[in-house]
């Protein structure tokens, strides 16, 4: 069994999907965790957004089940949001240790180039610089700590392997990737590694939504460039947790600047 027993751990985009299966498994494996999602709408997005009583639920099933949580509303382009969630940390619980980066949205315009100018830059500004935000708030208190930790980015495979219409989600993607090199040799000397995992097809609200369906339809074609080897639909959120929570443990202690790959094999193809 993986331990983080006295690691602390801040998430963002927690309020369900991959980001609570991460806060969830985090906690499963002993660290105090500490929440973050915006808790309002995104302009121009066309499915819903996480609530404020989404991000309390996965409070509540990390401390019924004898863990411990905390929550800090925080939209990830508000540096200074960002700081107060690292602040929740500290004050909660002395220190920090793991980061993972995993708020994102999508949207689907027609063609990349036909994009709007606002789903481009509401993409970059979320994706992109909210992950550099995040990061820049929280490598603070990791090095005060002293003992290391893990940052991880959750990406996409779309960073990996191209797919049509949608290049403003790809190309803030593909930035976290020169993100995280730089940060992981940046940080090496503090023994603080930075790496990502790369999910494919994952069932979340983000995924399973008409707009979502209709793209995968039309733009990829059924059974065409979305299709998996192995024989499922989608991959489930906690799948792409426990890979998360693999890169912040002990077992990955020399993985540092690497992209993982989990996607049932659509990459393959």
């Amino acid at each position: 069994m993986i331990d983080l027993t006295d690691q602390v751990a801040l998430v963002t985009g927690a309020a369900r999907g991959i980001g609570r299966a991460v806060a969830v498994s985090l906690a499963e494996a002993g660290a105090a965790v500490v929440v973050t999602d915006l808790g309002r709408p995104v302009e121009g997005l066309t499915y819903t957004l996480a609530s404020n009583d989404d991000l309390a639920e996965t409070v509540r099933l990390i401390r019924d089940a004898g863990g411990r949580a905390e929550s800090a509303y925080a939209d990830v382009r508000d540096h200074t949001a960002l700081e107060a969630a690292v602040r929740t940390a500290t004050d909660s619980y002395g220190r920090l240790d793991l980061v993972v980066a995993n708020a994102g949205i999508a949207s689907w315009p027609e063609l990349t180039w036909k994009a709007t100018p606002d789903q481009w830059q509401t993409m970059i500004d979320v994706v992109l610089t909210g992950t550099w935000n995040t990061a820049r708030a929280a490598i603070p208190a990791i090095i005060a700590g002293g003992r290391g930790g893990s940052i991880v980015f959750v990406g996409s495979t779309a960073a990996v392997k191209p797919l049509p219409t949608i290049g403003h989600y790809a190309a803030a993607k593909y930035g976290t990737v020169g993100l995280l090199k730089s940060l992981a040799l940046e940080l090496a000397g503090d023994s603080i590694r930075v790496n990502a995992v790369h999910p494919g097809g994952t069932g979340t609200d983000m995924t399973q939504n008409p707009a979502a369906e209709h793209w995968q339809a039309t733009a990829t074609g059924v059974g065409g460039a979305l299709e998996l080897p192995l024989p499922i639909h989608r991959m489930e959120a906690v799948d792409v947790a426990h890979a998360v929570r693999w890169l912040c443990s002990s077992e990955a202690r020399y993985m540092t600047g690497a992209e993982l790959v989990l996607d049932a094999g659509a990459t393959l193809r």
